[in-house]
């Protein structure tokens, strides 16, 4: 009886649906965030990801971009085509043509042998507005000349302004995209901030509040340091904050519970929603 009882107990454990997320039925939007793409179910930043991604029920697709040495905007995480490609080098002593011909699919499975590293260009030629894209801008050794306009004038030509958001953990690179005030929204990252005092980190240790960030409509940070306290820092500061990068349902929903306005997940495919 025992034994035919834990039987029993473990069968209903082990039957237990998986925690929904609770993005639905709230009194506020909360942005569900497809990080590079559908990175879950196919290789980040590529095509693939991206087409999986507009399938999925993510608000916002985001990307990350560099720059070539023959000044092409390309969607890759890393600054060095090392990890996900077959090839070596950083993208900035690549040209277009050289990485294009690296396979940036083989690597996460064979079924996406030769997917090829896309261009910005493509990407937002793909999107087409069904979802807003989030593009992160990076730097490799230094800072890339002039992505900051290419990107933005990128935007323009696909009609992108209002689905097209960039963020950066740069403040140099926030301020060339302020600069000429183009009508595309802006998010700074950083990495966490100390409560009570006014430090945060991005890519170094800052002292300050986050009033110059005044151009940006949210700051965003990462899930390990966000707090009920921060969140509503971050708020009581007029910006809105989505956290980075969050797969587990409970853990999205504590953040939801706590205020987050959106979450980056690298699950977007396979989340149970409710």
């Amino acid at each position: 009886m025992v034994l035919g009882g834990l039987g029993i107990l473990l069968a209903a454990c082990h039957s237990e649906s998986p925690e929904k997320v609770r993005l639905r039925h709230q009194k506020r939007k909360i942005a569900l965030i497809a990080h590079r793409g559908a990175s879950s179910v196919a290789p980040e930043n590529t095509l693939s990801s991206i087409k999986e991604a507009l399938q999925s029920p993510a608000d916002f697709i985001e990307i990350d971009i560099h720059q070539t040495t023959d000044g092409e905007v390309v969607v890759m995480h890393d600054a060095s085509v090392d990890r996900t490609t077959n090839g070596k080098g950083e993208i900035a002593e690549l040209t277009l043509a050289e990485i294009k011909k690296l396979d940036a699919g083989s690597w996460f499975d064979s079924t996406y042998t030769n997917e090829q590293v896309p261009t910005l260009e493509e990407v937002l030629k793909l999107v087409k507005g069904r979802k807003k894209l989030l593009i992160e801008v990076k730097k490799g050794d230094n800072f890339y000349l002039g992505i900051e306009d290419k990107t933005i004038a990128l935007i323009q030509k696909y009609q992108a302004q209002n689905w097209c958001i960039l963020q950066s953990f740069y403040d140099e690179i926030l301020q060339n995209i302020w600069k000429n005030e183009y009508p595309v929204a802006s998010h700074k990252l950083i990495i966490g901030k100390i409560p009570w005092l006014p430090v945060y980190f991005d890519h170094t240790i800052r002292w300050g509040s986050f009033d110059k960030y005044y151009r940006a409509s949210a700051i965003n940070l990462n899930q390990y340091f966000a707090s009920k306290s921060i969140i509503r820092h971050i708020h009581t500061n007029g910006f809105k904050t989505y956290i980075w990068t969050v797969d587990k349902p409970n853990a999205i929903n504590r953040l939801v519970d706590w205020g987050a306005d959106g979450i980056i997940t690298n699950a977007a495919t396979t989340l149970t929603i409710e």
